[in-house]
């Protein structure tokens, strides 16, 4: 009886949840370009998605296309020949998206997303 009652609230409950609609739809993440130059930020931001140390960007990254590529530097020994199995990573990519006037930076791989509160996009209309 307990087991029934239970199921019976739980699905009263998950009828009236999804019957209730906001007025307004979510807005999704747009792809996005830079106002401005804003290299600095963008390596910051990118540092603490990786959870590494600052990676170098041009200043003018993401000022023409929502896309980014970081290629993997060649790890090598102390003579400069490249180390064996460190040579074949794939390059990370990045984009950068916008929702609702605040700027994110995304990791395509693993789909991870870092917030830009300082950084200043628009939509991408291209």
């Amino acid at each position: 009886m307990l087991k029934e009652c239970s199921s019976s609230i739980l699905t009263a409950l998950l009828i009236c949840g999804c019957s209730v609609q906001s007025e307004k739809p979510t807005p999704k993440l747009q792809h996005a370009l830079l106002t401005e130059p804003q290299g600095e930020l963008i390596a910051q931001g990118i540092a603490r998605l990786m959870r590494s140390e600052k990676i170098a960007v041009a200043n003018d990254v993401f000022m023409k296309r929502s896309l980014m590529v970081v290629d993997n530097v060649t790890k090598t020994d102390e003579l400069g020949n490249p180390i064996m199995g460190k040579q074949l990573n794939m390059p990370d990519r990045f984009e950068l998206l916008i929702k609702n006037n605040l700027c994110f930076v995304r990791h395509l791989d693993s789909k991870a997303t870092e917030p830009l509160p300082d950084v200043q996009c628009k939509v991408n209309d291209i």
